[in-house]
């Protein structure tokens, strides 16, 4: 395994953009709405057509029935010329010590594009990690008799 780049990948939800610290913000989506401050990267996104597939086919459906193919299919995709130099360009960065974060729509990355590009990423001794949000405890309020 190669030694382990400077940097790291986070990867999380477009609601979580602006809750973590890095350097860059990738927005890896078909949709052009780009949220302030990103750099939209629609090659890092499924294409139209696997999207399109995803939306007309199985949205809706047990992901457990459609998410291999798509899994597949999305991995397929990343092997053209222009999805590698994509990642050879976050690989550059996170080797000269950029914290980058991968962004999409989806809000859990279990069957997201996002975890899969990740996985690719790490691969090649990438840190990647999926952002949460810390986990704020409740502080059980104990009922106190007054002294006075």
């Amino acid at each position: 395994m190669q030694d382990e780049k400077k940097g790291s990948i986070i990867t999380a939800s477009l609601a979580m953009a602006g809750k973590f610290a890095c350097d860059e913000i990738w927005q890896i989506t078909i949709s052009d709405q780009v949220i302030k401050g990103a750099r939209w990267v629609p090659n890092l996104a499924p294409s139209v057509t696997l999207f399109n597939k995803y939306r007309y086919l199985w949205k809706g459906r047990p992901e457990e029935d459609w998410w291999p193919q798509y899994e597949e299919a999305f991995k397929e995709e990343m092997t053209s010329r222009i999805k590698i130099n994509l990642l050879r360009e976050l690989w550059n960065l996170v080797d000269q010590g950029k914290v980058i974060a991968l962004i999409c729509f989806c809000p859990d990355d279990k069957y997201c594009h996002r975890r899969l590009v990740a996985e690719i990423l790490a691969k090649s001794g990438i840190k990647t990690k999926e952002y949460h949000p810390p986990v704020v405890e409740k502080i059980e309020v104990i009922d106190q008799p007054s002294l006075f």
